[in-house]
């Protein structure tokens, strides 16, 4: 009885501390910017650590959509929160194909499905790991990123949903080799791609595949 006692009592703190963690997420992430025609959302997953520590720093993340906004910016659209939530302790390391398509039971369209990780194997090369991939699954796309990624991992996953490749443009974050020219505070979208998200965005959209969402007041 007594030590019945003690895990419900561990669950209901393990319980406020998501709330708290899901509180502080939501509360730093930067909203759609003012003005921009198109406002989507993310649903936002994160687990916890297997020690039970937060995976993520509120900060590291709103950083990440900070920059996916302002590079989005040529196609009129941006992004903003709508709900984070907790996910199993496994995922804090996805080590292969099916630990991926297996988070494809949690997409709800229309908004966009973002899952953290703190590890993801680079399923090419298992000895190694990858910042993030944007996932193929009957239910439609995900993206993963992981928690080592860069700042420009999130905007680079969702160039790749909003249908871009790998390139070879040496401005565009969708090139990944090494390279010092631009630097990195300076690289963007190519002309070119913009113009395919552009038409990308459309289908999306007609196809409900998104759809747009009320902006928020900025600090909501």
């Amino acid at each position: 009885m007594r030590a019945l006692v003690v895990l419900v009592l561990l669950c209901g703190v393990a319980r406020a501390d998501d709330t708290a963690d899901r509180d502080l997420i939501m509360a730093a992430a930067p909203t759609c910017t003012a003005g921009r025609a198109h406002c989507f959302g993310i649903r936002l997953h994160v687990p916890r650590a297997e020690d039970g520590t937060r995976l993520v720093d509120p900060a590291w993340f709103a950083a990440q959509l900070a920059l996916a906004n302002r590079l989005f910016e040529p196609i009129d659209a941006s992004f903003q929160l709508e709900e984070v939530v907790g996910l199993d302790a496994a995922a804090a390391r996805i080590d292969d194909r099916e630990e991926r398509t297996s988070l494809a039971q949690y997409i709800r369209r229309p908004v966009i499905d973002v899952f953290l990780t703190g590890y993801l194997v680079d399923i090419d090369k298992p000895e190694t790991f990858a910042y993030g991939v944007t996932w193929h699954t009957k239910r439609g796309k995900l993206l993963i990123v992981s928690t080592m990624g860069r700042t420009l991992t999130l905007a680079h996953e969702l160039g790749h949903l909003f249908g871009l490749p790998h390139s070879k443009y040496p401005e565009s974050i969708m090139n990944k080799a090494p390279r010092d020219v631009p630097p990195p505070e300076e690289r963007r979208f190519a002309d070119p791609e913009i113009v395919k998200m552009r038409a990308t965005m459309k289908r999306l959209l007609r196809d409900k595949v998104l759809a747009k969402v009320r902006a928020r007041p900025a600090g909501s």
